[in-house]
């Protein structure tokens, strides 16, 4: 009995001894030059990037975070410079199978051409799938959300009208494009409106009724009324049913057609009051934006989260 339990005890000391020398290998950090050209430094298993640490794909790629048998796994940042036309990426969140797979943000920008985008919420690749998004180009900013049920988008023409909005409880700032859909409980297609208010009425347009998203995931109109300013004499009224143009007529337009439209976009302003909040703060984001194109000799936060100088 005390032999069979001495050989027991023996195993199992051997066992621990396995475990904590194959811990203690993978808690080892060493340096890996790829295949690639890619190199890496931080912890390993079985000769591949297990653990944490950092990798660099030539002077301005690199990513630092989470690895999980060579794959970029976990939680990590990843940080794109000079990319075609001087866009930056910053990715940092969740990460499954080597891609973006989570919650995170995403930073795109361009501050010569004054081109910024933030995303939040959670990604699929990398594409946002659930979350808010902000988006400014030069002057004018576009804001989005979306999730499996709802879409909504607008823009303003600069920031003032976006921070009226934001801080006055919509009852200021002049939104120029109002899009709201929301799926229909058990159906296939998404109810809602888009508006469309545009300088002295050239491309102004009103669509209400029941949308799909075709395969570019931009939203059509299946059943409903669709209005559009034709001329200055004219606006043209399309009624559609199941994806199909049934009727078109055009209406004298007497100077209405812009007050129309305008009407529309204050009388569903409140769609947008849910998320101000979280619109606010990448407004703000965007705002304090100061990141370098380069992060050589800088020390900004970003630039700092990592073992790398980008030459």
């Amino acid at each position: 009995m005390i032999r069979k339990y001495l050989s027991f005890l023996t195993l199992a000391l051997l066992f621990l001894l396995f475990t904590h020398e194959e811990t203690e290998a993978s808690n080892q950090k060493v340096s890996l030059t790829l295949p690639n050209g890619a190199t890496y430094y931080g912890e390993v298993k079985n000769n591949k990037p297990h653990g944490k640490g950092t990798m660099r794909w030539g002077p301005s790629k690199v990513y630092s975070g989470d690895w999980y048998n060579g794959q970029r796994s976990g939680t990590g940042k990843y940080i794109s410079d000079r990319l075609p036309e001087d866009m930056k990426i910053v990715y940092e969140g969740e990460w499954k199978g080597d891609r973006p797979d989570g919650t995170g943000v995403r930073k795109e920008s361009n501050p010569d051409l004054e081109f910024y985008v933030i995303s939040e919420g959670i990604f699929k690749d990398h594409d946002l799938l659930s979350g808010h998004a902000v988006m400014q180009s030069m002057d004018s900013l576009w804001f989005e959300y979306r999730d499996g049920n709802t879409f909504l988008a607008f823009s303003v023409s600069d920031r003032e009208q976006a921070n009226e909005l934001m801080h006055s409880k919509l009852a200021h700032g002049h939104i120029q494009d109002l899009n709201y859909y929301k799926r229909e409980k058990s159906k296939p297609g998404y109810k809602g409106f888009a508006y469309a208010s545009a300088i002295e009425d050239y491309g102004s347009s009103i669509s209400e009724g029941v949308y799909r998203m075709d395969n570019y995931e931009v939203m059509e109109l299946y059943t409903g009324v669709n209005q559009r300013f034709e001329d200055e004499e004219y606006y043209r009224v399309e009624n559609y049913k199941n994806g199909k143009l049934v009727t078109a007529k055009d209406m004298t337009e007497n100077g209405r057609f812009a007050g129309i439209v305008q009407g529309k976009i204050n009388n569903n302003k409140h769609v947008l009051q849910p998320y101000l909040g979280e619109f606010s703060k990448l407004l703000t984001d965007i705002g304090n934006e100061s990141e370098p194109t380069s992060c050589s000799n800088s020390s900004t936060s970003v630039c700092e989260a990592f073992p790398i100088k980008f030459e």
